[in-house]
């Protein structure tokens, strides 16, 4: 059991082990959920790609998880995501999982956010464990912090900032040392990922509140590393018409670049959801609602090419066209961008029938991490 009483210093893997952290301005933290296309998208990306970003992989849990879950269906999560990560270091998050969900194991029960570490580690994969901020029950932190003095790589605070509302007379700061100390890590040792979620067009966020915000948070100390992230996709894309291509502007590169003109101490690194809304997509994609779609980033939008009425209907051959409408905007960066954009010029001109909305999810992932990560590379330096 770790002692209460006073934060344990706990000593950093060396550098080399976990670059490219600590993260600057000019590098990128990419939130994923561990569905196949994103998988893909990360298996597919360049070297050089991955010099320049940082994922948080979220493994999505069954919708409804009947406990005790098998040591073997962890294993194989934690394989998928080691299949696409490699020997790249990341943030490991969970999404719709209880963490202390019950795995039966060879000797008894263990939770399943313990167990998840456990099979990383097995793995030799360089991950840094999250710690919500105020979403975090006892129970989940004890988890993150035992993970973080066995690892010795620290942790990551993810802070959802819009909504989170701090007890009468505390601050930002005092809701983040209080978690430090409860995970018993010092700031040095600790990334925090300041997450905006989805940023609904119809609300406005100014980047000097956001800067506010940040200033309070500074106050705690020298973070590690410091990130914001956010998104402008929204869930459904009803905002584009049926048997169209519109676009939906990145409102989260446009808030963060804001932020450079709002007298920060530290500008932080720029983070994003890809392609994808917070929420994860309905397990049975291509089911009786979903349109087809093919979603690929620009420097300041995202175009959407939709297609018309639901997919199981309609069947994929819808999908070349859109991939021709794609390739016919000058925005188009051509088979040799990335594995994503060959994928739209193959399908384009390939008589074969196309495939499901996972292999759609993974091009237009494999874009955008290339897209965004070359973006911010070519900022000027201050």
């Amino acid at each position: 059991m770790i002692p209460t009483s006073s934060p344990i210093q706990i000593p950093l893997l060396k550098p080399q082990l976990l670059e490219p952290l600590p993260i600057d301005d000019r590098h990128y933290v990419v939130v994923l959920q561990s569905k196949t296309g994103e998988r893909d998208a990360l298996l597919h990306a360049s070297s050089t790609t991955w010099e320049r970003l940082t994922p948080l992989i979220e493994v999505v849990g069954p919708k409804s998880p009947k406990p005790p879950l098998t040591q073997a269906s962890v294993a194989a999560w934690i394989k998928r995501v080691a299949d696409a990560v490699g020997a790249h270091p990341f943030y490991l998050d969970i999404l719709r999982l209880d963490p202390t969900l019950a795995v039966a194991g060879k000797d008894g029960e263990d939770p399943v956010l313990g167990r998840m570490y456990a099979e990383a580690r097995k793995r030799h994969m360089r991950f840094v464990p999250v710690a919500p901020v105020s979403k975090s029950t006892k129970q989940h932190l004890q988890l993150v912090s035992e993970a973080a003095l066995e690892d010795g790589s620290g942790v990551a605070l993810r802070y959802r900032i819009r909504t989170v509302t701090p007890s009468a007379g505390l601050g930002h700061d005092d809701v983040l040392r209080a978690h430090l100390s409860d995970l018993h890590v010092a700031v040095e040792e600790a990334d925090l990922l300041v997450d905006l979620e989805y940023l609904d067009e119809d609300v406005e966020v100014d980047p000097e509140d956001i800067a506010a915000g940040l200033r309070e948070m500074c106050e705690v100390g020298e973070w590690r590393s410091l990130v914001v992230i956010g998104t402008s996709m929204p869930k459904m894309l009803s905002c584009v018409k049926e048997g169209t291509l519109g676009s939906i502007p990145r409102r989260e590169w446009d808030l963060w670049s804001g932020l450079a003109s709002c007298d920060l101490s530290r500008m932080p690194a720029f983070g994003d959801y890809a392609i994808q809304n917070p929420e994860p997509p309905a397990d049975d994609v291509g089911g009786n609602t979903m349109r087809a779609n093919i979603r690929y980033t620009t420097a300041t939008a995202t175009l959407v090419a939709r297609g018309r009425g639901p997919v199981n209907q309609e069947g994929p051959e819808q999908y070349r066209g859109l991939c021709q409408q794609l390739m016919a905007r000058a925005e188009f960066a051509g088979p040799a961008y990335s594995w994503g954009d060959e994928v739209i010029d193959n399908c384009a001109g390939s008589p074969a029938e196309p495939e499901g909305q996972n292999l759609w999810r993974g091009a237009g992932t494999s874009h955008h991490l290339r897209a965004v990560s070359e973006q911010l590379a070519s900022r000027p330096r201050p």
